[in-house]
């Protein structure tokens, strides 16, 4: 290991501290900018409008503007249009109504036929199967036979 010049160490570290006295002194020299007061400047009006909860009505300019100094004018855009009133709800048609119904109904009444009746009629639960089947098929005969090879299914 070699050894250390004491002497070396000592100017080293006296020239450390003497830069850093530098640096102390020539900040304390240096006078401290004014605090700015409240009829100084646009911003400090424009800060203490803020906190008193008014906004200057129109920014000066020069003054910088912000997301929360900007104001939609409200325009009407729908030149007056009106929806259409809605087609009421029983004017589909009735046999597609009584399909949904047989569908949907068939299978929830061999639910409830099982849960709760379980010595119900044969010839209940074998019409209720034939309701299903039969709405069913009559639903599935109502899709679209031909596709369009252009259309994405998206109607309006």
């Amino acid at each position: 290991m070699p050894e250390r010049d004491q002497d070396r160490d000592d100017a080293v570290w006296k020239d450390l501290v003497a830069r850093l006295e530098e640096t102390d002194s020539g900040t304390a020299d240096r006078p401290l900018p004014d605090p700015p007061t409240a009829d100084s400047g646009t911003d400090a009006q424009r800060l203490r409008a803020i906190f008193e909860h008014r906004l200057p009505e129109v920014p000066s300019p020069g003054t910088p503007s912000g997301p929360r100094d900007y104001f939609v004018e409200e325009t009407d855009d729908d030149e007056g249009y009106v929806p259409p009133e809605p087609e009421p709800l029983g004017a589909g048609e009735p046999l597609l109504v009584l399909a949904w119904i047989g569908a949907v109904g068939s299978p929830l009444g061999l639910l409830l036929t099982a849960m709760l009746w379980r010595d119900a009629p044969f010839a209940a639960v074998l019409g209720m199967v034939v309701l299903f089947v039969a709405s069913a098929v009559y639903l599935l005969f109502r899709l679209p036979q031909e596709r369009d090879g252009y259309d994405d299914g998206a109607r309006v």
